[in-house]
């Protein structure tokens, strides 16, 4: 297991430094490094330079793209519309002046470090901190992020570095996991978490926390931004956009997405992923009313924030595999038999076979995810409301 492991991470790590000279000839076709990074740089470029209204017009932005990184890009970019809200924007801003490649490194490095601080704050077992910080930073869905200069290292940071200062400054806590905001799919199990654990001062410093990051960039980019990113989300989840699920659903890794291409009608892959957010829901209730540590509710919390997302990509999977291990930490056997790291395994390799839509193999990995949540919830104990904290 850790040989193919080792040899799929070398892999990932080939088509990351073959991307630019020889695209496409080694794994999926990327086009260039950082075609994400371009969407955010070329958003808050656009915003500061007095161009916001251009980031809601998906064929003029996309446009702009092809335009200003046309010497990097090995073949035009296809739509790319803005899909955040505006404060990511203000996460962004400290990076627009480095100018776009040196931006792209400086955010990778610096969302990778967040995590690497948050896997290490407190870990009650140093080695295995730094076990699982080399896993998560050479598993192929990391070298995916940054391959398309994706931001799930700081996803993953804000979750595990949230989760752990619950129970000691759970103020703290709440403050922090209230920036998942930036991205709101991955955002919609915390408050859930927090009331279910009956950590309320946390959950208030979340909700503070949000609205402080909203009003900030409202401050300093117009209200405008918000005035116009409200109605676009909202025709974007009503399904009504069919650009927006053509090039943004379709192209993930979500339960919507894989039963989709597994040839279910829109409506039932509607259904289905709504059932998954319906799950995933309750699974985090269920862990966070109950009696596990906090490596068993941080694999929850992780595995069903990715069931949920209405759209995820395969750098996302990077929160799966970080629960992958964090759930082979707490096994009780001093040795996991071999199903597990099985599991763990295919876990691994899901982004390697992703996108679904590329790849059929992987239109069956959301079970995956299901089944690491039921297996870290077989190992609750009895559920108490006054659950430890």
């Amino acid at each position: 297991m850790l040989v193919g492991g080792l040899i799929t991470s070398i892999y990932a790590l080939t088509v990351l430094l073959t991307t630019i000279p020889y695209p496409g000839k080694i794994g999926v076709n990327y086009n260039t490094l950082g075609t994400d990074w371009m969407v955010f740089y070329g958003a808050i470029r656009s915003v500061l330079d007095g161009h916001a209204s251009l980031i809601f017009d998906a064929e003029r932005f996309t446009d702009f793209l092809n335009t200003a990184f046309a010497g990097w890009l090995s073949k035009p970019l296809d739509l790319r519309p803005w899909a955040y809200p505006p404060s990511f924007l203000l996460l962004l801003l400290p990076f627009a002046p480095l100018g776009f490649f040196a931006s792209y490194v400086a955010f990778q490095l610096a969302t990778a470090g967040l995590l690497a601080v948050a896997l290490r704050f407190r870990a009650d077992d140093r080695a295995t901190s730094e076990v699982l910080l080399a896993i998560v930073l050479l598993c192929p869905a990391a070298f995916i992020n940054v391959i398309d200069g994706q931001a799930v290292f700081l996803v993953a940071a804000l979750v595990v570095g949230g989760l752990r200062l619950l129970k000691s400054r759970p103020v703290l806590g709440g403050l922090i996991l209230g920036l998942l905001t930036f991205k709101p799919q991955f955002c919609i199990l915390v408050p859930l978490a927090l009331i279910a654990a009956g950590q309320w001062r946390a959950f208030w410093a979340a909700g503070l926390s949000a609205l402080a990051l909203a009003a900030a960039s409202g401050a300093i980019f117009g209200w405008e931004l918000w005035l116009r990113w409200f109605p676009l989300m909202v025709e974007n989840l009503t399904g009504s956009n069919t650009k927006w699920i053509e090039v943004g659903r379709i192209w993930g890794n979500s339960v919507y997405t894989c039963a989709m291409l597994l040839g279910a009608p829109q409506g039932l892959a509607s259904g289905l992923q709504l059932l998954a957010a319906l799950f995933a829901a309750a699974s985090v209730v269920i862990a966070f009313r109950s009696q596990l540590g906090v490596r068993e509710r941080m694999a929850v919390f992780l595995a069903a924030t990715l069931l949920a997302a209405p759209h995820s990509g395969p750098y996302d999977q990077e929160l799966l595999m970080l629960a992958a291990v964090l759930w082979l930490t707490v096994l009780d056997a001093p040795r996991p038999p071999l199903w597990c790291w099985t599991l763990a395994l295919l876990v691994w390799l899901v982004p390697l076979v992703s996108p679904p839509v590329l790849i059929p193999v992987s239109r069956p990995a959301p079970l995956l995810t299901v089944a690491l949540i039921v297996l870290v919830l077989h190992r609750r104990p009895v559920l108490t409301h006054n659950a430890s904290r």
